[in-house]
C-alpha cells in the first residue's frame, strides 16, 4: 500500500520542462495505476505496443492526459450501460507524428456535442467539473500536437497527435 501511495504521488508531480519520452511508457504508467478500476468496471484493454515511440513534451503530463481519456472512457461506460466494453489504444506514426488513437464502443457521442468536448467546463457524464478533455487539448497543443475527437461505428475514438523526436 505504501509504495502505491509514492507511485500515485509521484504521477501526479508536474515536472514543467519539456523533454524527450517514450509515448508507450507513459501509456504503462497510466494504465497500471488505473488497472484495478479497468477491471472492476470489466473494460477489457486492447493496448497495441509498437516498441519506443520518442516525443518531445511533457512526460508526466502525457501520462495524466492517458488518465483523463480513462477516466472518461470508463465514465462512458457506466453511463450507456455498455456490457461488453471494450476499448483499443494503438500507436501509429508518420513523418511528423506519433498518434495515439483509443477506440471504444462505449455507443458514440452525439455528433453535435463533439466539439464543444473540449471546451471548459462542459462535460456529458454528469456529475464532474468536465475539464479532463480541455486540460487534455491544452496540454497537447503546448507540446505542439492536436486532439481529434469522432464517433466510430459503435464507439468513440481520440487521437492524440504529438511531435515525434527526430533521430
Amino acid at each position: 500500500m505504501s509504495q502505491t501511495n509514492h507511485d500515485f504521488r509521484e504521477f501526479y508531480r508536474t515536472k514543467k520542462e519539456k523533454s524527450s519520452f517514450s509515448v508507450s511508457d507513459s501509456i504503462e504508467e497510466a494504465l497500471s495505476i488505473f488497472f484495478s478500476c479497468l477491471k472492476n468496471h470489466d473494460i477489457q484493454v486492447d493496448f497495441e505496443y509498437r516498441g519506443l515511440q520518442m516525443v518531445y513534451g511533457f512526460p508526466t503530463v502525457f501520462s495524466q492526459i492517458i488518465l483523463h481519456i480513462l477516466i472518461y472512457v470508463r465514465e462512458t461506460f457506466d453511463t450507456n450501460h455498455i456490457k461488453n466494453r471494450k476499448l483499443k489504444i494503438k500507436i501509429s506514426n508518420d513523418t511528423e507524428f506519433i498518434n495515439v488513437e483509443f477506440t471504444d464502443n462505449a455507443g458514440g457521442i452525439d455528433p453535435a456535442l463533439i466539439s464543444s468536448l473540449s471546451q471548459p467546463d462542459f462535460t456529458i457524464n454528469g456529475g464532474r467539473t468536465g475539464n479532463g478533455l480541455y486540460i487534455t487539448k491544452m496540454y497537447i497543443e503546448k507540446m505542439n500536437g492536436f486532439v481529434r475527437i469522432q464517433n466510430t461505428e459503435d464507439g468513440s475514438r481520440f487521437i492524440l497527435s504529438v511531435p515525434k523526436v527526430l533521430s
